[in-house]
């Protein structure tokens, strides 16, 4: 093994840490090895093929081990306590979002953060898709007046999440990927946010017993402090592969539809973004452009990561913390709005929780 591999261990190896075990082995910079889980049998399948290290326990992990990088992808009420507890280690971490179910844990963590030299980054992958980045370049700053975007999903595939106390609803857990990128599209931070959620549509007997205990859809409007104003709403109440069919009569509208979408208007300029797939600009008078995904956009971040890592420099990161948890606090003002059915000043929520 080469010595100028950085080590990493991975905490939770579920449907998000399996993702991460995979982009991370594509790369010769990273070694993985220590894997940290509770389930037994998983664990011990995984660290096999990934010929790791084997953990049950996250505090034997970091005695024993001499990591350089950890990569948190448990349940969300984990992620504070195990990132604080990794600080306490002197690792850097990248850790999944969402960040926490309060903003008292995000502003704890975010105080260790600032008092520390460790790079803590947080995977709003999407931050490094190419898509985006041509988007960035191609809008009119001067005019850039609205963005909206949607997330269509069933119940969650992960049966923690299906649960609000768990996983904090759709606009906390998944379409907060929306948000955090209408925040680095618009550049700004939002000023002020309301939201309306509703369980109809999802409430049914044999939605409890499928373990869902959870919002069904949701709709947050925002205005941003340099007066863009923007849009998400999204559902748990679809079923899986919505805009796919058999029916080869409607095949080519399904392949112009994307479960999840994002819409940028500027002064007679429109951008839509189809998450995962491509973006198309139109402009009065001139043909349509279509720009195309070139990579995966993790691959791009755990990139970056390593780059960071190695440099110390947290400014090729596009997702560190201390911008990072600025998009969580716009998705718990969200949930706070739904609950009280009141406009959240978003700073005095920050500064208020």
């Amino acid at each position: 093994m080469s010595s100028n591999k950085l080590k990493f261990g991975f905490i939770g190896v579920g449907r998000r840490g399996l993702d991460h075990l995979r982009i991370a082995s594509m790369f010769n910079d990273i070694s993985i090895e220590a894997i940290c889980d509770i389930d037994e049998a998983r664990l011990s399948e995984v660290s096999s093929r990934y010929k790791a290290r084997a953990y049950r326990s996250l505090g034997d992990m970091l005695e024993k081990e001499k990591l350089d990088v950890v990569v948190i992808s448990t349940p969300t009420p984990l992620h504070v306590p195990q990132a604080l507890k990794c600080l306490e280690y002197g690792l850097d971490i990248l850790m999944e979002k969402p960040i926490a179910l309060n903003m008292k844990e995000v502003k704890e963590l975010l105080r260790v953060v600032e008092g520390s030299d460790r790079i803590v980054t947080i995977g709003f992958q999407f931050r490094y898709s190419s898509l985006i980045h041509e988007i960035k370049k191609a809008i009119d700053m001067d005019t850039l007046s609205m963005i909206v975007g949607y997330w269509y999903w069933t119940i969650p595939l992960v049966s923690w999440i299906a649960r609000r106390n768990m996983g904090g609803g759709q606009m906390v857990d998944q379409a907060i990927h929306l948000i955090d990128l209408m925040r680095f599209i618009v550049g700004e931070e939002v000023e002020k946010v309301y939201a309306i959620y509703t369980e109809r549509g999802r409430n049914t007997v044999e939605d409890r017993k499928a373990g869902f205990d959870n919002w069904a859809s949701y709709i947050v409007s925002f205005r941003f402090k340099n007066d863009v104003v923007g849009c998400v709403y999204s559902t748990y109440a679809l079923y899986p592969g919505v805009f796919t069919s058999k029916d080869s009569s409607i095949e080519d509208r399904a392949t112009r539809e994307s479960s999840v979408l994002m819409d940028i208007v500027c002064r007679e300029m429109l951008i839509r973004y189809r998450h995962g797939i491509d973006a198309t600009i139109y402009r009065r008078n001139i043909e349509p452009k279509v720009l195309k995904l070139e990579e995966e956009p993790s691959i791009a971040m755990y990139r970056a990561l390593i780059e960071a890592v190695r440099t110390r420099d947290k400014n090729v990161l596009h997702t560190a913390y201390e911008d990072s948890w600025k998009t969580m606090a716009i998705s718990l003002a969200a949930n706070k709005s739904a609950e009280t059915g009141e406009v959240v000043i978003l700073d005095r929520f920050i500064a208020e929780t």
